[in-house]
C-alpha cells in the first residue's frame, strides 16, 4: 500500500467514526462532507462544521445539503466524482483491514514448518542425549506460537468487527448512491442501467414493457405560493406514491426536477394505461395540509404519457421521445390525465 492510499484508508475510517459520533445517515453525499473535513484541506468547510459544533447546531439533512452543494460539490467536477470516490476509499479500508486477517495464516504456516523440523530431528535423535533439549526447545516454540496466535486471535476478532461495520456502511453508501437524494427512488443513471437490463430481458423473454413519463401538475406555482420546502413534500409525497403503488421488476426514478419516470416490464399498452390511471386517481385523491394548523393547500395532480417498447428499434432516447410527446398531450389537454403514444 502506497503512502497515498493509507493516508485515505485513514481518513476513509475517521470520517465514518464522525458521523457514527454525530449520527448521520451513512449517504454518499454525507460521507464525502465528512471525508473532506478528516482530511482538512478544505479549510472554509472545516471553519463551518466546527461553528456548527460549537452553537450545537443539528446535523440536519438540510444543514448538510448545505454543506454539501457549497464547499464539496463545487470543489469537484462533478458530484459524482466525489461519491464514486468516497466508495473507493471506503473500500481500500476494507482491503488493508482484511490483510490483518490473513496474517493469521502466515503465523501458522511458519509454526507449521518450525515444528516438522523439530519432528524430524527427534526422529533421527530419539537416543542422542540432547533429545531433552530439542523437547525443550519445542515446548518454547509452542509457548511463543500461542502467545502470538492469542494476540493475533484478539487483533482478528477486533477486526472482523470493524470489517463488518466497515461492509455494512460501504452498502449503505452503494445503496444510497444510486437513489435520488430528496425523493429516495432510483436516479436517473441508475435507472439508464436498469433500462439496459430490462431490455435484454425483453428481448430474451420475447415480453412487452411500456415506459411511464410523469409530471406533477403546476409544481412551479407550490413554489412560488408556499416555498421550496413545501414543493420538496409534494416530490417526496409522489415519490412515495409510485413507490407503494409499483411492486416486482417496475421501476421508479426520478428523471428530473418534478418529472419521474416508470418502466413497467411485461406489460402491454393498454396495462400500462390501466396503471397509470390508477396513478394518476390515487395521487389526485391526495391532500395536502400543514401539520401543525391543518391548513389546507390543495391536492396534487400529475399528468402522465404512456409509450411501448419497440425492441426490434427502440432505444431509451427514442422510447422516452415518444412517452414525453404523450405527456406533452396530457398538459396540453387539460391536465391531471393520461395520453398513450399517437
Amino acid at each position: 500500500m502506497t503512502a497515498s492510499d493509507n493516508k485515505e484508508s485513514q481518513l476513509a475510517k475517521a470520517a465514518i467514526s464522525l458521523m457514527e459520533k454525530h449520527g448521520i445517515s451513512p449517504t454518499p453525499e454525507h460521507y464525502a462532507v465528512w471525508f473532506f473535513y478528516a482530511s482538512g484541506e478544505n479549510t472554509a468547510l472545516v471553519r463551518e462544521i466546527e461553528h456548527v459544533i460549537e452553537h450545537n447546531i443539528s446535523f440536519s439533512k438540510e444543514t448538510l445539503g448545505y454543506l454539501y452543494n457549497k464547499f464539496v460539490l463545487a470543489a469537484s467536477n462533478t458530484g459524482q466524482k466525489t461519491v464514486d470516490e468516497a466508495a473507493e476509499n471506503a473500500q481500500r479500508t476494507l482491503t488493508e483491514m482484511l490483510k490483518i486477517a490473513t496474517g493469521l495464516t502466515g503465523e501458522t504456516s511458519n509454526y507449521n514448518k518450525s515444528l516438522d523440523v523439530y519432528m524430524h530431528q527427534i526422529g533421527k535423535s530419539i537416543d542422542h542425549p540432547d533429545v531433552r533439549a530439542i523437547f525443550k526447545d519445542l515446548m518454547a516454540t509452542t509457548a511463543q506460537f500461542k502467545e502470538r496466535s492469542e494476540s493475533i486471535g484478539q487483533k482478528l476478532e477486533e477486526s472482523t468487527k470493524e470489517i463488518d461495520t466497515l461492509r455494512k456502511e460501504l452498502e449503505k453508501v452503494t445503496h444510497a448512491s444510486q437513489r435520488d437524494f430528496l425523493t429516495g427512488v432510483y436516479n436517473r443513471k441508475t435507472f439508464e442501467q436498469m433500462f439496459d437490463e430490462q431490455m435484454a430481458l425483453v428481448k430474451e423473454e420475447k415480453k412487452e414493457m411500456c415506459l411511464l413519463m410523469l409530471d406533477i401538475d403546476h409544481f412551479k406555482r407550490f413554489n412560488d405560493t408556499f416555498g421550496h420546502l413545501l414543493g420538496d413534500e409534494v416530490l417526496k409525497i409522489v415519490a412515495h406514491s409510485l413507490m407503494n403503488m409499483l411492486k416486482g421488476r417496475d421501476v421508479v426514478a426520478r428523471f428530473g426536477g418534478e418529472e419521474f419516470i416508470v418502466i413497467l416490464p411485461e406489460t402491454g399498452l393498454e396495462g400500462a394505461m390501466r396503471v397509470a390511471e390508477i396513478i394518476r386517481s390515487n395521487i389526485a385523491s391526495k391532500e395536502l395540509k400543514q401539520r401543525n394548523t391543518g391548513e389546507n393547500y390543495g391536492t396534487i395532480t400529475v399528468s402522465i404519457g404512456v409509450a411501448r417498447l419497440r425492441p426490434e428499434s427502440d432505444t431509451l432516447p427514442s422510447l422516452i421521445k415518444r412517452a414525453d410527446e404523450a405527456l406533452y398531450r396530457s398538459k396540453h389537454d387539460g391536465r391531471n390525465r393520461v395520453t398513450k403514444e399517437g
